[in-house]
């Protein structure tokens, strides 16, 4: 919603106006929940409840507390339906420092794992909204390994179908910086009971083992492999190894019932501008400029 961590005057007449305009751009496109994190109070609490106010999109913490009621500041999660699957959606952040006035930030972890074992049973899947430090993403799906999908906010890590992902899930998901890329989760949830297969991790490391294998090959294609690297058992043991798990791997793909396909879509000239939000993003961006203290 704001564009740095901490406001300062000469910019918070511009930064104001930005929030708004992010509330009413994402309510143009469509979006079904905010996780409230360190960005979000940059410019204190008593102001961001007064934009809560002003949309209906649902800002969501489960980890957030009024420190004068210590209530929570606001819902923690949300269920919603798509395609005939119940989501439950819990935000989380560890980011907001203590400094923030009227706020106390829960451990989210903590947090985290109270919601998720309230929500687990009653819906398919449960996403996590998590606004942390870098160096916690790869710990992520340990600490919450009931979790299904896991999105973060915090740093300008994007996530890439060919990273290491747990195999069996939680699987991690980073955003990038500025809105450059549009992260595309597609899920098919055939059998609630089974594990969830990571397409796009497995065909790509599929397709980089047998890109290694073409490489050995194109020594000599006319040579058996077993032939042409029999003085270097380590080569050999090496295509083995890919061959034996390229074959695990395909195995998993015909076999999974419930299934993860992810892609980055770069937000670039190849994508055509809706004129309506073309105009609303410029009109914006103009009016910004215009508040900017000289």
């Amino acid at each position: 919603m704001f564009s740095t961590p901490t406001l300062h005057d000469s910019t918070r007449e511009s930064e104001f106006y930005r929030a708004t305009a992010v509330i009413e751009g994402f309510e143009k496109i469509g979006c079904d929940a905010i996780n409230v994190g360190h960005y979000e109070l940059a410019a204190g609490l008593p102001l961001l409840l007064g934009l809560t106010k002003t949309t209906s999109i649902p800002f969501i913490s489960a980890n957030l507390r009024d420190a004068y009621t210590d209530d929570l500041l606001f819902d923690p999660y949300l269920m919603i339906q798509r395609d005939g699957l119940t989501l439950g959606i819990i935000g989380l952040t560890d980011l907001v420092p203590d400094t923030v006035d009227g706020v106390v930030v829960d451990d989210y972890v903590v947090a985290g794992d109270e919601y998720i074992s309230k929500l687990k049973n009653q819906v398919d899947m449960i996403i996590l909204l998590v606004n942390s430090d870098r160096s916690t993403y790869k710990n992520l799906p340990s600490i919450f390994p009931d979790a299904d999908l896991i999105y973060t906010s915090g740093s300008t890590t994007l996530t890439r179908p060919m990273m290491t992902q747990e195999e069996n899930g939680p699987f991690v998901f980073s955003c990038g910086r500025e809105g450059r890329y549009l992260n595309l989760v597609n899920v098919a949830l055939e059998n609630k009971n089974d594990l969830m297969i990571n397409k796009s991790y497995f065909i790509e490391k599929i397709k980089y083992m047998n890109r290694r294998i073409d490489r050995y090959i194109d020594k000599d294609p006319n040579i058996p492999l077993e032939t042409l690297y029999a003085d270097q058992p380590s080569i050999l043991s090496a295509i083995k190894d890919s061959q034996k798990e390229i074959k695990r791997m395909q195995g998993w793909l015909e076999r999974a019932e419930n299934i993860v396909e992810f892609q980055n879509l770069a937000m670039d000239a190849s994508i055509k501008d809706d004129p309506t939000m073309f105009n609303f993003v410029n009109q914006t961006l103009e009016k910004c400029s215009d508040l900017k203290v000289q």
